[in-house]
């Protein structure tokens, strides 16, 4: 437990920088954790026996945003589909009905890949408070939740939500974790209106925001995407026989352990952000 605390400090110190600096460092922090995250959904599937084409799924992953910055988003489906060629084409020319591999190869593609790549026009929002809280959002109501659900359900968990996936995950954590979903997503916009009202330097960029039942909204659907988004991974884990991704990070486990609910939560801000008040 002090471990998993002390590693969570860490990082959320180092979120925390990235978000407030952003620019080319969270740019290139996003491509890095997709590369990662890759690599370890990679790993993953060959201890099941899979043999996915890892080549494809790290070319597409160094070339999103290259592509993004060039030709916007509508660059990322074009991408997304000759990759999933290739890589198909990749496994067919082995000469084999090899399905599982197949799978192996595209899956990534999708989670993590397409989900991270999301994230780019986030920061590229014309409004600059928008676009920080869009990525706050992204990764407070995941972490939010995920620590929550966490602390209630060790607690104070009785009913199991999902015993095959995830046996520890109770239904009692994931109230708990919805209820911190709804709370984050409230307090973002509420700390930002009071930034941009009260600090000198934060004044030129106020913007009026969407009434705060659209945040609470937001955050109950991001905070469930987030929980199936951590059982997805937990699918993935079980159905590979290992406990965690990695080791990258102590008392957490790797990349995608620690991504795998804020890449459900990014889809949803996207949407509510670029589709609901279509910035």
């Amino acid at each position: 437990m002090l471990r998993r605390a002390v590693t969570g400090a860490f990082l959320a110190a180092g979120l925390i920088a990235l978000l407030w600096v952003q620019g080319w460092l969270l740019r290139i922090a996003l491509v890095a954790m997709m590369v990662i995250s890759f690599w370890e959904m990679y790993d993953a599937f060959e201890k099941r026996g899979a043999r996915p084409v890892r080549w494809v799924g790290i070319i597409y992953a160094l070339l999103s945003l290259p592509l993004y910055l060039l030709r916007g988003s509508a660059a990322l489906g074009p991408l997304m589909t000759v990759a999933c060629m290739l890589g198909l084409a990749m496994i067919i020319l082995r000469g084999k009905v090899d399905f599982p591999s197949a799978v192996a190869t595209l899956f990534p593609m999708l989670y993590p890949g397409m989900m991270v790549t999301l994230m780019f026009p986030m920061q590229d929002i014309s409004s600059k408070t928008l676009a920080s809280m869009a990525l706050t959002l992204t990764f407070a109501v995941a972490f939010l939740t995920d620590v929550l659900a966490y602390i209630v359900g060790s607690r104070w968990g009785r009913h199991k939500l999902s015993p095959e996936l995830s046996p520890h995950k109770s239904v009692e954590g994931a109230v708990a974790g919805l209820a911190a979903g709804v709370l984050s997503a409230i307090l973002v916009p509420l700390i930002a209106g009071w930034i941009t009202t009260y600090v000198p330097m934060a004044v030129p960029y106020a913007v009026d925001l969407p009434p705060l039942w659209q945040f609470a909204l937001l955050g109950l659907i991001g905070s469930a995407a987030s929980q199936i988004g951590d059982l997805t991974a937990s699918m993935v884990k079980r159905y590979c026989g290992i406990k965690d991704f990695g080791n990258m990070f102590p008392g957490h486990g790797g990349m995608m352990d620690r991504m795998d609910g804020v890449l459900f939560t990014g889809v949803v801000v996207y949407v509510y952000f670029f589709m609901v008040i279509k910035l």
